[in-house]
């Protein structure tokens, strides 16, 4: 992702708060929605890839109400890191190119979805 657009901060975030606790989990979260754009499979911008059926579980519940919707100060300083993440550089993509992952909540998917287990982030297992 070149440049980002308010909107795609603003989605991204969402999308982050929805999936990830830890720092390490958000970063990786961020990188996985950057990787998604790029690769063109799941949308065209940031937001058609958070809002994409059946991808984001937790973007889901929130929009659906199962899950509380975030209050400002928690978006904006989710904002931040997406910007920290993804403009200026500050963490390190510990996914490589992944763009499918689950929490540990959820079996192995390597085999279902046919893909090699890149690496883990805390609970999160990214393909």
């Amino acid at each position: 992702m070149d440049a980002i657009h308010d909107y795609d901060l603003y989605c991204i975030a969402i999308a982050t708060y929805a999936e990830a606790r830890t720092i390490p989990e958000k970063t990786s979260v961020i990188h996985l929605i950057a990787n998604r754009v790029r690769s063109g499979k799941f949308g065209a911008d940031a937001c058609e890839v958070t809002f994409s059926k059946g991808q984001f579980n937790g973007v889901s519940d929130i929009v659906t109400g199962k899950h509380v919707y975030p209050d400002r100060k928690t978006i904006l300083k989710t904002e931040l890191l997406v910007l920290d993440t993804l403009y200026f550089k500050k963490h390190t993509n510990l996914i490589a190119n992944s763009l499918y992952f689950h929490d540990r909540s959820i079996k192995d998917m390597s085999k279902e979805w046919k893909r090699r287990k890149v690496t883990k982030v805390d609970s999160l297992t990214f393909y």
